[in-house]
């Protein structure tokens, strides 16, 4: 029997690409969390989301499997037999769904990036006690570091510098769920920076983070960025997060680990560069 890995947030940007990856494996069978009143519409989230992927698209119903639920409700807003399916069946779990609005109060967004983080550990808990999980793979981000300076290492992060928004504190109190479940759970982090479209294409389906402030500048909306010309602007391609979270699932040394997904900041684009080459392409 090949291996069954339950996903959360594959409809989303980083999700849709880890999913992609992971088909590219052997006797890998996907189980993705959607949230949807049916099968039907589950599957159709699926291919909207899926559109432009054609081989995860074809997978859906033979090796892609919808599973009807909500991480923000307890055991997932499924009936028990689905829950107790996953239970029995599971042996890796990838948490990827994550709220990523960085302008709504704290509540709003904890539902998903603090309590949604608690639902999927009892998820894997039980799969745990059950059989035995081979790696919960919880995709955090940089910004956990909130209002730190300087350099930044890969352990447990701090809330002494504060955060620059509700999204950062959220995500900050998700992933010190994840860490204080190191000791009883085969657990790896990745903390990726801002990640923006396919390195060799450029393809994107969130435009967010630095697509935001960009739209408004090729739009004549903003005449001047404020930041300074030569700031580092911390982006990541896609494809280098995916196959560093496949990696992290597949290889058995991720467990207990924490991993900054980003570039070397000497390898960062300036803001004047980032400017400079979006000016010429338009």
């Amino acid at each position: 029997m090949g291996r069954v890995i339950f996903l959360t947030g594959g409809t989303g940007f980083i999700g849709t690409w880890v999913a992609a990856r992971l088909l590219a494996e052997q006797d890998v069978e996907l189980q993705v969390l959607v949230r949807a009143n049916d099968g039907a519409e589950a599957e159709r989230r699926l291919l909207r989301a899926w559109w432009d992927m054609p081989d995860l698209s074809a997978a859906i119903g033979r090796t892609v499997r919808p599973a009807l639920g909500d991480v923000r409700a307890a055991r997932l807003g499924m009936p028990e037999e689905t829950y107790e399916g996953l239970v029995h069946r599971v042996d890796t779990v990838i948490h990827a769904a994550a709220d990523m609005r960085i302008d709504v109060p704290i509540d709003e967004i904890s539902a998903t990036n603090v309590e949604g983080v608690r639902h999927v550990l009892e998820l894997a808990r039980e799969i745990h006690r059950d059989h035995g999980l081979e790696r919960l793979v919880h995709v955090s981000t940089a910004y956990v570091a909130g209002g730190r300076s300087g350099v930044i290492d890969e352990g447990p992060a701090s809330d002494r510098c504060g955060f620059l928004s509700a999204y950062e504190q959220s995500k900050y109190e998700g992933e010190a769920l994840v860490r204080s479940a190191m000791d009883d759970l085969p657990v790896a982090i990745a903390r990726p920076g801002m990640v923006v479209g396919d390195s060799r294409t450029g393809a994107v389906k969130t435009f967010n983070t630095i697509y935001t402030p960009l739209r408004l500048y090729l739009t004549g909306r903003l005449r001047v960025f404020p930041m300074r010309p030569d700031l580092r602007v911390n982006i990541v391609p896609v494809d280098y997060v995916a196959d560093a979270i496949v990696r992290m699932v597949l290889d058995p040394a991720s467990t207990g680990s924490t991993f900054h997904l980003t570039v070397p900041t000497e390898c960062l684009p300036t803001a004047r560069e980032m400017v400079d080459v979006v000016r010429s392409w338009a």
